[in-house]
């Protein structure tokens, strides 16, 4: 990130939403609390030391082909909640489905520093079907809306999917950031091992750009990735199931947990 901006912390709390009722889900929350779960979580990450964090709509599924204009809705007053009870928190912003527009113009809207794109060049095979890479898309959209100071955080080789004509991952890194002009790049396998294997192979090139974990970090594989990764995305890891309810929201992060995790890749 430029020297204008905050500094990215090491550790990115992954906030996943809880499924809202535009995904049609029998267990979908209303309106509200989708955002009330999705502030309550932003702040024990940030009052367990976490001052980075990206809000994701993982729940709800199916993926459709774009996202709606009323869960763009949702993300941008969710995201604003954050904002406005945590303004210097660095705020990241995913949609699970696919494109670039819509994940922007919702960072736009809520000041977020950066968002991630799963499939950014390349093309690859998902449950939802066949998609293309959209760093076109993602470069002019961001011109287009003034948006230049959002950081594009690229995917490469989604472990969700699998690549229609794989390149090597070295080759499909060096696209996303030398034709996609990915402001980092996020590796992760289907295995720890296998992701190990990817920012090793990736560390090598000098590309530039931060290489970020995308998940499967805990505290078993953690010294493997300690000093590998530049940063981490992290959701499970920061789970423990029978935590007390905030305010009538079922809560999910430890705050003991992230304070740990802090701590460890920090030492």
């Amino acid at each position: 990130m430029s020297s204008s901006e905050p500094t990215l912390p090491r550790i990115i709390a992954a906030l996943h939403m809880l499924p809202s009722e535009y995904s049609r889900r029998p267990d979908a929350a209303p309106r509200q609390r989708v955002i009330d779960h999705a502030l309550v979580h932003a702040r024990i990450a940030y009052e367990a030391g976490a001052r980075a964090v990206c809000l994701q709509n993982t729940n709800d599924l199916p993926i459709g082909p774009r996202a709606t204009p009323e869960m763009v809705a949702l993300m941008i007053d969710a995201g604003r909640a954050i904002r406005k009870a945590l303004p210097d928190l660095v705020l990241g912003v995913t949609l699970v489905e696919h494109g670039a527009r819509e994940v922007l113009d919702i960072a736009k809207a809520v000041e977020a520093q950066f968002v991630r794109i799963k499939v950014y060049v390349g093309a690859m095979v998902k449950a939802e079907g066949l998609l293309q890479g959209c760093a076109h898309e993602a470069i002019h959209h961001r011109a287009t809306i003034g948006g230049e100071r959002i950081r594009i955080f690229a995917d490469v080789y989604d472990r969700l999917g699998e690549p229609l004509s794989p390149l090597p991952l070295t080759e499909a890194c060096r696209q996303a950031v030398d034709f996609g002009r990915a402001d980092a790049l996020i590796l992760s396998g289907k295995t720890s091992e296998q992701s190990i294997r990817m920012i090793d192979d990736v560390r090598p090139m000098r590309l530039g750009v931060p290489l970020i974990l995308g998940g499967g970090m805990s505290f078993s594989n953690l010294k493997f990735f300690a000093n590998r990764a530049d940063h981490f995305l992290i959701y499970a890891g920061f789970v423990k199931r029978g935590l007390p309810d905030q305010n009538g929201v079922p809560v999910e992060w430890d705050g003991a947990l992230i304070k740990a995790f802090i701590e460890a890749t920090h030492q």
